[in-house]
């Protein structure tokens, strides 16, 4: 376990990394703070690509705070004594009431990470914000006043994002400050050192469109747009262009990666040579045609070319750092603005592509209804009160960490199976109210047998597609009404989902109250989107599309594939989600002769009936949660074992 994995438990209640680790690792900051002339520090949780997923020598902002969530964003005054010096020591939040500042210290995280970022760092050191609530800005504003001096590493902040700060910060003359290097690095002294792995060739059997098609469309766009070059900086966008993938983090099967895409079709490809074996030069040439290799540190060469030859440039703000972009504004290099040319062809899956996102997903329902199937026999007893006192030790030594061990077991064995798309949220009691929560953290996970309620997030990464499921099971007593009732609600959320029809040109955002209108009435809530796109071996987290009021601005189309996830998190005590996959598709309005969009789930897990109220389900409801469960009796039962099938017949029973 990396030392930067650790944090406060909430089971044992004992902290693993010490608030005087963080402290020392602060005091060697400041101290290159103060020799740079900084009053204060932004680090941000990501890389030069703003990846999502970082290799373990990019986990800076967990380094410095303890906290491993996977958005987030630190501030740190070089002055530890400044807060107390303060006269009026508040902030205003979103409702603009005073919130008071206790830490020189603060970070800022959405929803899904509140209570965890809490848990994870010293509370004498770092104050935690909602960024909807209390804005980064108005933090530094509040804090520092008038006429200071902020470093940022430009590399790990996007454009977009920096240019927003920096406009904020402006009127009372904080000045953002390039660091030539991440100040972290400068003081991570045993930081993980990690190798590089060689870069592998996607099929086109796999992809079902080579590459060469895909570099002949965004070079056809760029003509359109009467625009020489784009410059790519996600990695996810070049490896989908290129059809390769890799192994250089983890649970996201990509190369690392830049590439200038120009409107004659040419392609530089700025990446690790090391990562491209000799023998393997002619493989990639007869997989995408010819293109240049550069090293990925040559950016900056690529930038003065483009002045030379008077290129104009094509770039997204949101997905390209803030180093990359200011140094070709400098270069006078006429820039246009708009979102990564990959990226909405990247959403809308192709044919082979579909097929194969259904192919996986039927191989992890197997997986999933294996592992369901050995917990309920696991619990029964437990659950109905009849564990015998040599059955309950078996019980009991099971844990987070031994169930997602159990489910990897099961989902590793199906054909095709790379790794997991995520780390598992393996989350018994009240650790499933940390909507991200990620048991590995714990030194002692919490173990089985004390909670009636385990909600397991996991997915996969096959050669065929990527997988997300979330359920909420039955695992021992204590179930209570009110469990019940929200479950019930929430299950309903997701319902209403599968249901719906919708027009052409319809934003997720528009559909996000539909899986929220039974909470909200009922005044409850979840605090993060109800969907996000997913990738096809790639980011189980892909754009444009999501169903948010917050994100969800693109339109959804045939082809894209989404999560439906709603949930309802009750802290210290249980968390609820229900999560499928499902795709965008045409449907017939036979009755009218219109064209509409539907979502039709590729998921096919039973949800737990035992943790339904009958009563508040519709006719409607009841008849499509019965209609699903007897799909899945056709796509998995042939799979399983007996034991499995009996405990498959009784998950799916009519309601």
């Amino acid at each position: 376990m990396n030392e930067y994995q650790n944090f406060q438990s909430m089971d044992n209640n004992e902290t693993y990394e010490t608030d005087s680790t963080h402290l020392s690792r602060l005091d060697r900051l400041r101290k290159t703070m103060q020799h740079m002339n900084l009053d204060a520090l932004i680090i941000t949780r990501t890389d030069e690509h703003l990846s999502e997923y970082l290799s373990p020598d990019k986990e800076r902002l967990a380094y410095i705070s303890g906290f491993t969530g996977s958005a987030g964003t630190a501030v740190i005054l070089e002055n530890e004594h400044l807060i107390d010096r303060l006269k009026n020591k508040t902030v205003k939040n979103a409702g603009n009431t005073d919130i008071t500042l206790k830490n020189p210290a603060a970070i800022f995280v959405d929803g899904r990470y509140t209570i965890q970022a809490r848990v994870q760092t010293s509370e004498t050191l770092f104050d935690v914000f909602h960024f909807t609530n209390v804005r980064l800005e108005d933090w530094l504003i509040a804090t520092l006043g008038n006429t200071a001096r902020i470093g940022i590493d430009p590399k790990c902040i996007s454009y977009n994002r920096y240019s927003a700060i920096k406009y904020a910060l402006s009127p009372y003359q904080l000045e953002l400050i390039f660091t030539e290097t991440n100040l972290i690095d400068e003081i991570w002294t045993d930081k993980p050192q990690v190798q590089p792995s060689p870069a592998l060739i996607f099929e086109d059997h796999y992809n079902g469109n080579p590459s060469i098609e895909k570099r002949h469309l965004i070079a056809q766009k760029l003509k359109e747009k009467n625009i020489d070059v784009t410059i790519i900086s996600s990695s996810e966008s070049v490896n989908w262009l290129l059809n390769i993938r890799g192994r250089d983090v983890p649970n996201l099967p990509i190369v690392n990666c830049f590439a200038a895409v120009y409107s004659c079709e040419e392609i530089e490809w700025f990446v690790d040579l090391r990562k491209i074996p000799e023998d393997k030069i002619s493989d990639f040439q007869h997989h995408f045609g010819n293109i240049t290799y550069m090293e990925e540190n040559k950016l900056e060469d690529l930038i003065n070319r483009l002045a030379k030859h008077k290129y104009s440039v094509y770039i997204d703000e949101t997905s390209t750092n803030a180093w990359i972009i200011e140094k070709l504004k400098k270069s006078n290099i006429p820039l246009t603005f708009g979102q990564d040319l990959c990226e909405y062809p990247k959403a809308c899956k192709n044919p082979t592509e579909l097929k194969g996102m259904r192919n996986c997903h039927h191989k992890d329902a197997v997986a999933m209804c294996r592992f369901l199937a050995w917990l309920d026999h696991l619990t029964e007893n437990l659950i109905n009160g009849e564990l015998k006192p040599q059955a309950e030790e078996l019980v009991k030594s099971h844990n987070e960490a031994t169930l997602s061990d159990q489910l990897f077991k099961f989902r590793s064995e199906q054909d095709g199976f790379i790794e997991t798309s995520f780390d598992t949220i393996s989350a018994l009691g009240p650790n499933a109210a940390i909507i991200h929560y990620n048991h590995v953290n714990l030194n002692r996970p919490r173990a089985l047998g004390k909670d009636p309620l385990y909600l397991v997030d996991s997915g996969g990464q096959y050669n065929e597609g990527t997988t997300d499921i979330t359920r909420t099971v039955l695992v021992g007593p204590g179930l209570t009404e009110e469990m019940k009732e929200r479950f019930t609600l929430v299950l309903k959320g997701m319902i209403a989902l599968h249901l719906v029809k919708f027009p052409k040109g319809t934003f997720g955002g528009a559909l996000d109250v539909l899986a929220r209108a039974p909470l909200w009435q009922n005044g409850l809530n979840y605090d993060h989107g109800t969907g996000h796109g997913v990738g096809h071996c790639l980011n189980v987290h892909e754009g444009p599309q999501a169903i948010s009021y917050r994100y969800g601005q693109t339109p959804l189309a045939p082809g894209m594939v989404t999560s439906v996830e709603p949930g309802y998190y009750k802290e210290n005590e249980y968390g609820i989600r229900c999560e499928n996959l499902c795709v965008v598709e045409t449907v017939h309005d036979t009755q009218n002769q219109t064209e509409m969009l539907a979502f039709l789930p590729i998921t096919y897990v039973p949800f737990d009936i035992r943790l339904i109220k009958k009563d508040l389900l519709t006719d409607d409801e009841r008849i499509w949660l019965n209609n699903y469960h007897l799909k899945i009796r056709e796509i998995v039962r042939e799979h399983l074992s007996d034991m499995e099938i009996n405990w498959l017949l009784k998950a799916t029973a009519a309601i």
